[in-house]
C-alpha cells in the first residue's frame, strides 16, 4: 500500500473500533454531519464519504429527516403488527431452558403476544432452516434467538441481517454473535467467572484448574474471567490445568476421565463450566479415591438441583432462569414499540455456599463459606 490513508478512513475506524467497544450501540444514532467534521476536522463531504461507505457495509443507516443509526436499515416507520414472536432456543430441556422459555412466554402473553417456539439442537443447519422458515413466512413482529455454537464462525449471520433490513427487532438471549452488534440479555459471565476464581484464590487456592465450553460464547467468557482473576493476583495461567469440551464431551465427562485427571493432577481447585461439568467431575473424583473438598475444591455456575443432590454438595453462582426469561421478553417488547431501544442486559449473580470449597489458609481441611461478598469485594 502506497501513499497517505485517506482522510474519510479516520472516521470509518472511530465508528468500528466505538462499535467494537460497545460506546456505540445497535439502534443508537451517531452525531449529525456538523458535529463529525468539527470532531475530525474535515469537510462534510469527506464525513459523508465516510458514513456512506458504512451504510454500503450495513452497519449505519441513514433515516431521512431522523439522523444516521448503528445498525442496517433502522427505519423510523411503523412495521403491521402481527402480535406474534418467534423465539429460537438450543434445546428444550435441561434446567435452564424450561424455566427461562416459561418467563418468556408468559411475559410476552401478558402483553398480547403469541409465542411461536422453535429449537436448535444447537445445530447450525437447523438454525438456518429456522431462520429461513420465518423470513419467508413474514408474520412476526420480533425475533427473541438463542445462538448455536456462539463461539464459532457462523454462515447464518446474513439471515440475522436480513431480520434487520426488514426492520424485525432481533434480541438475543445467553449469548450472541459480536459481530452482529445485535442487543443481548445474558448473565455477567465474565464477572461472575472472576468472582468464582477470586473465591478459590481467596481460600489459598494458586493451582486451580478450569473446565470451559470451547463452542459457545459463555464458555470464552467464563474463561477470560478466570484468567483475569488468576492475572490480577499474580498467579500464572497454566494452560495445563485447562480442559476445553464440546457439547458432546460435557454430556458424558467419562470418556475424558484419563485426560481431565491428568490435567487436574497438580490442581487443588476446579472452576467448572456449569453444574452439569461438576456433578460430573466430583463423581468421578470419589471414584478415584479423591475427597471433594480435602483434595479438590469445586466452584460452579447455574445453582441447580444438581448442585444441591451431588454426593458432595458444591458452591455454584446463582443463574437468574427465570427472571432473564421476562427481561428478554420486556425488552424485545420495548423494541418493537420504540425502535432504537437498547435492548442489551446484564445479570449479575452471587454464589449459594455448600461443602466444596477448602479453606488453605487453616490447618485442618475445613470449609470456608465466608470469603466473599456480593460486588465481588473480597476480605
Amino acid at each position: 500500500m502506497t501513499g497517505q490513508e485517506p482522510k474519510y478512513q479516520r472516521v470509518i475506524t472511530w465508528i468500528k473500533e466505538n462499535i467494537e467497544s460497545g460506546n456505540l450501540k445497535y439502534g443508537e444514532r451517531i452525531q449529525s454531519e456538523n458535529e463529525l467534521s468539527e470532531m475530525f476536522g474535515l469537510s462534510r463531504q469527506t464525513i459523508r464519504r465516510a458514513t456512506a461507505e458504512l451504510e454500503s457495509q450495513h452497519i449505519l443507516t441513514r433515516v431521512q429527516g431522523s439522523g444516521t443509526y448503528i445498525g442496517d436499515r433502522i427505519s423510523s416507520i411503523k412495521r403491521e403488527r402481527h402480535m406474534n414472536v418467534a423465539v429460537m432456543s438450543t434445546y428444550l430441556d435441561g434446567y435452564i431452558f424450561p424455566t427461562t422459555l416459561k418467563g418468556i412466554e408468559t411475559t410476552l402473553a401478558k402483553s398480547g403476544y403469541t409465542t411461536q417456539l422453535s429449537f436448535t439442537d444447537d445445530r447450525i443447519m437447523h438454525e438456518a432452516d429456522i431462520l429461513e422458515s420465518l423470513l419467508e413466512k413474514g408474520d412476526i413482529d420480533g425475533l427473541i434467538a438463542e445462538p448455536s455454537k456462539s463461539a464459532l464462525p457462523n454462515p447464518n449471520l446474513r439471515l440475522y441481517k436480513e431480520f434487520a433490513r426488514r426492520n424485525i427487532p432481533v434480541l438475543f438471549f445467553n449469548a450472541s454473535y459480536p459481530s452482529l452488534h445485535m442487543p443481548c440479555v445474558r448473565i455477567d459471565d465474565e464477572g461472575i467467572a472472576k468472582a468464582a476464581t477470586d473465591l478459590l484464590i481467596r481460600n489459598g487456592h494458586k493451582k486451580i484448574g478450569g473446565i470451559f465450553k470451547c463452542d459457545d460464547g459463555q464458555g470464552q467468557l467464563r474463561y477470560y474471567g478466570y484468567t483475569q482473576a488468576l492475572l490480577k493476583s499474580r498467579i500464572k495461567t497454566n494452560s495445563n490445568y485447562i480442559i476445553w469440551v464440546d457439547n458432546g464431551a460435557l454430556a458424558d465427562l467419562t470418556v475424558l476421565d484419563g485426560y481431565i485427571f491428568d490435567r487436574l493432577k497438580e490442581c487443588s481447585a476446579v472452576v467448572c463450566y456449569n453444574d452439569e461439568a461438576a456433578f460430573q467431575l466430583i463423581g468421578m473424583a470419589l471414584r478415584k479415591g479423591l475427597r471433594v473438598p480435602e483434595d479438590l475444591s469445586i466452584v460452579s455456575f447455574d445453582d441447580s438441583e444438581l448442585a444441591r443432590i451431588s454426593p458432595v454438595p458444591f458452591t455454584s453462582f446463582a443463574h437468574p432462569k427465570e427472571l432473564l426469561g421476562r427481561k428478554v421478553a420486556e425488552n424485545l417488547i420495548r423494541m418493537i414499540e420504540e425502535p432504537g431501544f437498547d435492548g442489551n442486559y446484564l445479570f449479575k449473580s452471587e454464589p449459594v455456599f455448600r461443602n466444596s470449597i477448602r479453606d488453605m489458609d487453616l490447618p485442618d481441611p475445613e470449609i470456608s463459606l465466608r470469603k466473599y461478598d456480593k460486588d465481588y469485594q473480597y476480605m
